[in-house]
């Protein structure tokens, strides 16, 4: 496995530094647009996945980079999702995200990545997930509101699988929710 237990906490210490130095740092880095973080239920849509527990997800999402300015100005995001108990965990970059306002306060937001994971690859055992390779791609919706023009509130859902490009495809579906803090 790519993630043993000190690489979990090295991973889950790595987001929480670099989210809070994005957060201290935000008025001069305007790169950072908004910082994101909350609790998922773990393989949440799975009958026979891996066993039900609370993951924590961490996302520093920019700014519109110029060269995607055409691409209806998606603002890129980099997290993770660490498994609260020895599930499958995993890093994303995903390229493309927006979010509409459809109010003043209400808002839907949808990305697309990739991912990488550290749970397993191939096999047939119950209760197991196996995802084929170790590169996916990642998607997420969430439905938020704001609470004020800082803070906001985000019901979510992402998914991790590889679309049948590899042998074995399960993928991995969380839900839960989210605070977001924007710059």
């Amino acid at each position: 496995m790519i993630f043993d237990t000190f690489g979990r906490c090295v991973l889950a210490g790595a987001l929480a530094v670099g989210l809070g130095c994005a957060g201290f740092s935000a008025p001069a880095s305007a790169f950072v647009s908004e910082v994101r973080g909350g609790i998922y239920a773990h393989d949440t849509f799975s009958s026979s996945g891996e066993d039900d527990h609370a993951d924590i997800n961490a996302e520093i999402v920019f700014q519109t980079p110029s060269f995607l300015a055409w691409a209806f100005n998606p603002r890129p995001r980099l997290g993770g999702t660490l498994s609260g108990d020895g599930g499958t965990s995993f890093v994303y970059l995903d390229v493309l995200g927006w979010t509409v306002d459809l109010t003043d306060n209400l808002f839907v937001d949808v990305s697309v990545g990739g991912a990488l994971h550290d749970g397993n690859l191939k096999g047939n055992a119950p209760n197991e997930r196996y995802f084929g390779c170790r590169a996916n791609f990642h998607e997420s919706a969430s439905i938020g509101y704001r609470i004020t023009p800082q803070l906001s509130i985000m019901a979510s859902v992402e998914h991790m699988s590889n679309a049948s490009l590899c042998d074995q495809n399960d993928g991995l579906t969380n839900a839960g929710v989210r605070l977001g803090y924007s710059f």
